[in-house]
């Protein structure tokens, strides 16, 4: 099944999206997909400070890589691996170090971590900030604005996969996507686009929004469900499915 782009649309009024930096593609706000050195091979001092994961992975699952170093990419297919993005929108870009000269970037690096960990802790899932040396796993790269790293949409993008094809995937989150509740939550939905989940209308669940009318409540943790309704109205879909197993997508795919 081919993949697709994903626009995580959210209201200004209510959820507080920044409309303002519209991006490469005219497309602003919090979307889907969210200067310094680049980061060619891990992460650096602070992220190696807290890189001890918390739950055992299974043999030869994926890995989940908070990348808040930076980073240089490039259009293709998607390829953790090799730093390639199918979702640029240019030949090249470069994602600077996640809230570079911010007072309070270790900080927020730390929260973002262990939120990200505590929500997939039930799950076979181990979470790092130091890239890894081996093996497959999704990138999620934090910093910059969309038109730094060459995104049509200005708060986080990914590439839908129907199928889980392409298992390194990239994602990237911006600098200006608070609070960290926010964050996370859009973490958890990036990881699941990539997987091949679709948007739903359930305001709490982590797919709500995924470029459908639905506006997530990002005041509160949102949650994965085993049993939920597609959006069949949403821009992007998987043909044929109507529903869709959230916690037994993450458990299968982190476990093969």
């Amino acid at each position: 099944m081919r993949s697709v782009l994903v626009a995580l649309l959210v209201c200004a009024s209510a959820c507080g999206a920044e409309l303002d930096n519209p991006g490469l593609g005219g497309n602003g706000g919090i979307d889907a997909g969210g200067g310094g050195t680049t980061d060619s091979g891990g992460g650096g001092t602070i992220d190696a400070a807290i890189d001890a994961p918390t739950v055992a992975a299974c043999s030869n699952g994926r890995i989940v890589y908070l990348n808040f170093g930076g980073v240089a990419l490039t259009q293709g297919v998607s390829d953790a691996t090799l730093n390639r993005a199918s979702w640029l929108q240019l030949p090249s870009s470069s994602a600077p170090p996640y809230r570079q000269g911010v007072a309070t970037r270790a900080a927020d690096i730390q929260a973002i971590t262990d939120g990200v960990r505590a929500r997939l802790s039930s799950f076979p899932v181990e979470v790092v900030t130091t890239r890894p040396a081996a093996g497959q796993y999704v990138m999620i790269v934090f910093g910059g604005t969309a038109n730094q790293v060459a995104s049509r949409f200005g708060g986080a993008v990914n590439q839908l996969d129907c199928g889980d094809l392409q298992r390194n995937d990239v994602a990237w989150i911006a600098d200006n996507v608070t609070p960290t509740t926010r964050v996370v939550n859009f973490a958890i939905g990036a990881i699941g686009f990539g997987l091949g989940l679709t948007a739903t209308q359930n305001p709490t669940d982590c797919m709500c929004g995924w470029d459908n009318t639905c506006t997530p409540n990002n005041a509160v943790d949102c949650v994965l469900n085993d049993n939920i309704a597609r959006d069949p109205a949403a821009n992007q879909r998987c043909a044929g499915l109507t529903m869709q197993n959230e916690t037994q997508a993450f458990s299968q795919a982190f476990c093969q």
